[in-house]
């Protein structure tokens, strides 16, 4: 006998679900729309980093963004126009300027961004965040983590969430924070620059 195929939720339903902390709904949406969301910064940026790096930020500015998703549109074409802004925004980045410093000589790099050695580095801490995330922090932490950090609950949401007192989610977030910042010395020196 053939089971059933789970009913797909409808728009609506996927993002409450989401907003209430459904990893399952959260990954649903992401493996759903971001083939959709690359292609389509791909076919307008014509630069698979950059097009990986959009989509990347749309899932991100998404996460922030849900709560204000009214329905008066479909959630794809919502998604899309997040989309096309963070793909515009890309357009009006400034770029760097080559010009020799005399013929025959090397090229000068203007602007303010990061060099690679930055670059590698900033990936480097962001992977260290994620394990010691991964490896160091309770199923609970990883939780707090989630609703404080990516959903950008604010601590009486979170306390009443998980039926924890306030004071033992500020003090799980206290923990947390003195592990990242011990486990990836000169973070907060980067994060202040």
């Amino acid at each position: 006998m053939r089971a059933r195929a789970k009913a797909w939720p409808s728009d609506q339903e996927l993002v409450e679900h989401i907003l209430a902390g459904s990893r399952e709904h959260f990954d649903l949406l992401y493996e759903t729309y971001l083939p959709r969301v690359y292609r389509f910064a791909l076919k307008r940026l014509r630069d698979t980093g950059e097009a990986e790096d959009v989509a990347q930020d749309v899932f991100l500015t998404l996460l922030s963004a849900l709560p204000s998703y009214q329905g008066q549109s479909s959630l794809l074409v919502w998604i899309f126009g997040i989309t096309r802004n963070k793909v515009n925004r890309r357009f009006r980045k400034p770029r760097a300027r080559l010009e020799p410093l005399e013929p025959g000589g090397t090229l000068d790099v203007e602007g303010n961004e990061a060099s690679t050695d930055e670059i590698v580095e900033a990936r480097r801490m962001l992977k260290r965040c994620e394990t010691i995330i991964e490896n160091e922090f309770t199923a609970l932490q990883r939780r707090i983590f989630h609703l404080k950090h990516l959903r950008r609950q604010p601590i009486r949401a979170i306390a009443r969430a998980l039926g924890k007192s306030e004071d033992a989610i500020k003090a799980n977030l206290y923990r947390m924070r003195r592990a990242i910042a011990d486990g990836t010395p000169g973070l907060d020196l980067m994060l202040r620059s």
